[in-house]
């Protein structure tokens, strides 16, 4: 596979989960790892992918002192998963966390996109690892 065939073969994989892991690395020298939802990247046509959380949770004060972090997408229907590694970027520009929310946003208690409280993240991608069949496929972006 050339890269651009990698590249398409991980945002199939991005584009068919509904949610992933996110690993970050804690205060307590341990990695952390969570559940978060994959909503906003179901159209992704890039491997620059977007998050939301609680600007006040841990998953969030952790990412600001160190924005390095690896998401983990894996589909149980076919049993294909990829590793992406990068950094979390958090987006203050109103223009953008108003292209990026979404109303069901608010059931997460969010008031809008000027809400202090919603964080929109922008993960940075640097390198990738995936399986094609038991072949690991790895590279930089």
């Amino acid at each position: 596979m050339t890269s651009d065939e990698n590249i398409a073969a991980i945002l199939e994989i991005v584009r068919a989960c509904d949610a992933l892991q996110l690993c970050t690395c804690g205060a307590t020298e341990y990695p952390e790892t969570r559940h978060v939802s994959n909503a906003m990247n179901r159209d992704a046509n890039d491997l620059t992918l977007m998050f939301m959380t609680g600007a006040k949770t841990p998953k969030a004060a952790q990412l600001r002192a160190n924005p390095k972090c690896c998401l983990y997408y894996f589909n149980d229907a076919n049993r294909h998963a990829v590793r992406l590694f990068g950094e979390i970027e958090f987006i203050a520009d109103m223009a953008l966390r108003r292209v990026h929310w979404r109303p069901e946003f608010a059931k997460f208690g969010y008031n809008g996109p000027d809400d202090p409280d919603f964080a929109l993240m922008r993960f940075i991608p640097r390198k990738y690892k995936f399986y094609v069949a038991s072949e690991l496929k790895s590279g930089t972006l």
